[in-house]
């Protein structure tokens, strides 16, 4: 879900911003919602959150930090 978040499109974007601005990008927060009890709704997340991190490599973030909420 999006509804607090951005597309991986968008994080990309996001990404080449804070290059563009020097902000130095350290990692991914995400939060599935309190009521979430489906299991694979945390591996999408994850997944989607691995994408970011690579994104961030191949702009020369060093990306450490996973914040799953």
């Amino acid at each position: 879900s999006v509804k607090f978040g951005a597309t991986l499109k968008t994080s990309r974007l996001l990404l080449e911003r804070a290059k563009d601005l020097e902000i130095d990008v350290i990692g991914v927060s995400f939060h599935v919602g309190s009521g979430c009890t489906d299991p694979e709704t945390f591996v999408q997340a994850i997944s989607d959150a691995r994408c970011v991190f690579d994104m961030g490599v191949e702009l020369g973030f060093c990306m450490y930090l996973l914040d799953i909420g």
